[in-house]
């Protein structure tokens, strides 16, 4: 009987990764590219809010639904003009500092590139780690997730799909991407 359970795990689990696997290769077509610009990732030498930065506040979250981080207490927000991705445009982007982990957020609506190199728009949520960053992450490295609709870069159904990279801005993993609130990391099915 042990033995049929144990065979039967086997397959079941056997079973899974086929199914992860084929929808892992559909996810990779569908992950957006993110270009880590280069002002973003100076930022997090010194996390903090310019003179000329706007509704300065105290906040728990940054981002809307599933593109979104939440903090354990309050941290340092601000919104700020800065071309964070070496697009030559600066772009109005909300940031939130938290300081006890060490991970500067930026969330804003901008465009981004589809693998097959068509160009969308949609919500974008970058995570930065910052000079003594908890996580003991290398300064600049981090994550970014992007909420797609139906259609967009491929994708099959509306969701968030994300990358982690390093302090090159070169992607780590990606794939279908979940924040997690508890640890302020992003939880990556990386596409094979």
């Amino acid at each position: 009987m042990r033995k049929v359970m144990l065979l039967a795990s086997l397959v079941f689990a056997t079973d899974l990764s086929i199914l992860a696997g084929g929808t892992q290769q559909a996810t990779q077509q569908s992950v957006p590219k993110v270009t880590v610009g280069s002002a973003l990732k100076e930022k997090a030498n010194s996390p903090a809010p310019p003179a000329t930065a706007k509704n300065k506040a105290q906040k728990t979250s940054i981002g809307k639904g599933k593109v979104s981080m939440k903090t354990s207490q309050p941290s340092s927000f601000w919104v700020e003009q800065l071309d964070v991705d070496d697009d030559g445009t600066v772009e109005n982007s909300d940031f939130l500092y938290d300081a006890q982990r060490g991970v500067l957020y930026t969330y804003r609506e901008d465009d981004f590139t589809c693998r097959n190199g068509k160009p969308e728009s949609g919500s974008i949520l970058e995570a930065v780690y910052a000079k003594g960053n908890k996580a003991g992450k290398p300064v600049g490295s981090g994550w970014y997730v992007v909420g797609l609709n139906a259609g967009q870069c491929g994708a099959k159904q509306s969701g968030a799909l994300g990358c982690k990279f390093d302090a090159g801005g070169n992607p780590t993993g990606c794939g279908v991407a979940d924040v997690n609130y508890a640890t302020g990391e992003l939880d990556v099915a990386v596409a094979q």
